[in-house]
């Protein structure tokens, strides 16, 4: 076997792999994939156990909202505050329109899409409308759940100071006739425009 065909059947092999690769890092995307959910909620929607839980969904259902929120936002609960953005707007939207069901049912679904839970935006609607508590309850516990032992975020994008770092190319060697000169070819010396 020659060297071209060797090199070939090594091309060949390599371009085999890369398909595999990238076949096994789409599969591992989909499954990451909102879209393709995979997880059931981890506990069920009428577990209303602890109890200051519980008691917080019935009877301050925008502080438990915020809270959940919060934790959503910065899993360690450093930055936390009883009144935040969540809970004031829950507030507002159950005192002035007792549409608070609506703002607990969005953030339902966003739980949902971000930690990839199995369900529907009418599913999300009939459980936040009909049991508004046991939703709120069950979504507090999932983000507890899913959140425990992560740390904030706290730093942005932070900029490389090498910049990006490229490989340099493989180059496959040609065949040349033996009676070529292997000799670099020379580029004639730049001139310089007169000052």
């Amino acid at each position: 076997m020659d060297n071209q065909q060797q090199d070939t059947i090594t091309l060949h092999n390599q371009q085999q792999q890369d398909i595999t690769m990238q076949n096994q890092l789409q599969q591992e995307h989909q499954s990451q994939d909102p879209r393709h959910p995979e997880h059931e909620w981890q506990s069920s929607l009428f577990n209303c156990a602890p109890c200051g839980t519980c008691l917080l969904s019935s009877f301050l259902p925008c502080i438990l909202i915020g809270r959940t929120s919060g934790r959503m936002r910065d899993p360690s609960m450093e930055t936390f505050e009883e009144f935040n953005s969540e809970c004031l707007a829950f507030c507002g939207i159950q005192c002035l329109t007792g549409c608070g069901w609506i703002y607990s049912m969005m953030k339902r679904g966003e739980i949902r899409d971000r930690y990839g839970i199995k369900g529907s935006d009418c599913e999300d609607c009939a459980v936040s409308f009909c049991c508004s508590c046991c939703a709120m309850i069950q979504q507090d516990k999932e983000v507890k759940w899913r959140t425990a032992g992560l740390a904030p975020i706290t730093q942005g994008y932070q900029s490389q100071k090498e910049g990006l770092q490229m490989p340099a190319p493989m180059m496959q060697p040609e065949h040349q006739p033996e009676h070529q000169d292997h000799r670099p070819m020379q580029q004639p010396p730049m001139q310089q425009p007169p000052i």
